[in-house]
Formats: structure tokens, sequence, C-alpha cells
């Protein structure tokens, strides 16, 4: 009867989570961190990371708590994509760095900028460029009367 109990407390847990899948031509485990190297390829769900470089560091319950992908780093994820020369995500505090030559897209509208901070609990970003201007594009969304569609 215990096992019954345990296992229906688990189908939820199960039933909603999506396994992580990395791929990559080296691996190394050390106690705080977990290094992926050459052609690294991260999927959960239809998101999927890619990089020449990730490292997963680890907190003292050995749960990712920051990651770093170098190197021609990808990110997408249905529509919406993500690419710099660095990315870090702070998995506490929700916060993704993308650093040099960064550039986050949707459908057609795209922020380009030599940084981009976005904040996932406040759904706040800020863009910086030191080398160049900060670049946007934008396409405003229509309604059915090909008016602007304005959503609060």
């Amino acid at each position: 009867m215990r096992k019954v109990v345990i296992l229906l407390f688990l189908i939820p847990t199960l039933m909603f989570a999506q396994p992580i899948v990395g791929e990559a031509d080296n691996l190394t485990y050390e106690k705080d961190k977990v290094v992926y190297s050459g052609n690294v390829r991260i999927t959960r769900g239809d998101m999927l990371l890619t990089a020449n470089r990730v490292v997963i560091n680890l907190d003292e319950n050995r749960r990712a708590r920051l990651i770093e992908a170098e190197g021609n780093a990808r990110y997408t994820e249905g529509n919406r994509r993500a690419s710099a020369n660095k990315m870090v995500y702070d998995m506490q505090n929700e916060v993704i760095t993308l650093i040099g030559k960064a550039r986050v897209e949707e459908g057609q509208n795209f922020l380009e900028a030599d940084e981009i901070v976005y904040y996932r609990k406040e759904d706040r970003a800020v863009a910086v460029s030191k080398n160049s201007r900060v670049r946007t594009f934008y396409v405003e969304e229509k309604d059915e009367k090909n008016r602007p569609n304005r959503k609060p």
C-alpha cells in the first residue's frame, strides 16, 4: 500500500517533468560543476541551447544554480531565439545575461547590443553597447481590421 501512495505522489511530477538531454564531445564532472565541451547541445522540451562549451555550476544540493555557455552560444525556444559570444543564466535570481554580439529575436522583432540582461521575474530587459549603438526592429501587430493591436 505504501508503494502505491508514493507512486501516486510521483505521477504528477513525472507527467510534467521534462527531461534535460545533454550531448557534447567531452564531459567533466566535479563536485560543484559539470563541464560540457565541443559541439554542446542541451535540450529540454522545445528548448535548445548550443555552444562550444557549457559549464553548469551546482549548489550544495547538486542542483544547477548558474549556467554559462561560451563560444557561438545559441538558444531557441518556440519562435524566440538568442545568440551571443557568452550567455550566463543565474537560475536562483532568474537573470539571463548575453555578452558580446548579443541578439534576441522573436518573430521579425529583434534587439541587438554588446550586452543584454533579461530579468525574468520582472519581465524587464536592459541593453548596453559600448562599441556600437543598441539596435531594435519592431513590427507592430495588427488586429483583424488592420489597426494596431494595443494589448495592455
